[in-house]
């Protein structure tokens, strides 16, 4: 594992994460790893960390929604029996609809900006902001379960992006911080929540 710079680390519209951690006196460290990963499983054994402190992001919208939301939150399960979000559980209090409408969510990969296993909190500007493109979803809302046990914790996510260098990069930073950039930038779209 080899440490390197966060502004040459994070993709095109990420840089709010380097400019914030300095204004607000968050340490972030940005790693290429000899190996690339796909899950929090491979990553925690190959940090020798345990796999909660790895944390994982799931993007989730219905098929012809304009919107999507993302769910921030650490590996809880273990390797046999990975912790899941259960979308007919969750989403009705989080968003107030059914669990019928639940289920009709699904993984949502912003195209060209991550793919499976570089989900990253610290998604690009412009997911932010509202669209009227004909197939492209605005990110509505971030929820970060809450989870105080490792909030003082160093832990560790994907920057997003594609191919076999985004699989091998990654940041690590205090879990609570990655609430508090992402608030700081977008305010009320970013909320804690707890399952």
């Amino acid at each position: 594992m080899i440490q390197i710079n966060l502004r040459d680390t994070l993709n095109a519209g990420q840089f709010y994460v380097a400019e914030l951690s300095e204004k607000l006196g968050i340490e972030i460290r940005a790693y290429k790893h000899e190996i690339a990963t796909d899950t929090c499983f491979e990553k925690a054994n190959l940090l020798k960390w345990p796999a909660e402190r790895v944390i994982k992001t799931v993007l989730l919208s219905k098929e012809k929604d304009n919107y999507f939301y993302g769910f921030v939150f650490p590996e809880l399960g273990t390797r046999e029996e990975p912790k899941y979000l259960i979308k007919k559980e969750i989403l009705p209090g989080l968003l107030g609809i059914t669990k019928s409408d639940a289920k009709q969510f699904r993984n949502y990969y912003p195209p060209g900006k991550i793919e499976f296993g570089t989900s990253t909190p610290f998604l690009p500007e412009e997911l932010f902001e509202e669209v009227e493109s004909k197939g492209k979803k605005t990110l509505a809302k971030i929820f970060i379960h809450d989870y105080p046990k490792i909030n003082s914790e160093l832990v560790d996510i994907s920057l997003g992006g594609s191919g076999e260098d985004a699989h091998k990069t990654s940041l690590h930073l205090n879990y609570e911080n990655i609430y508090s950039i992402l608030h700081n930038k977008f305010g009320n779209k970013i909320n804690w929540f707890s399952f």
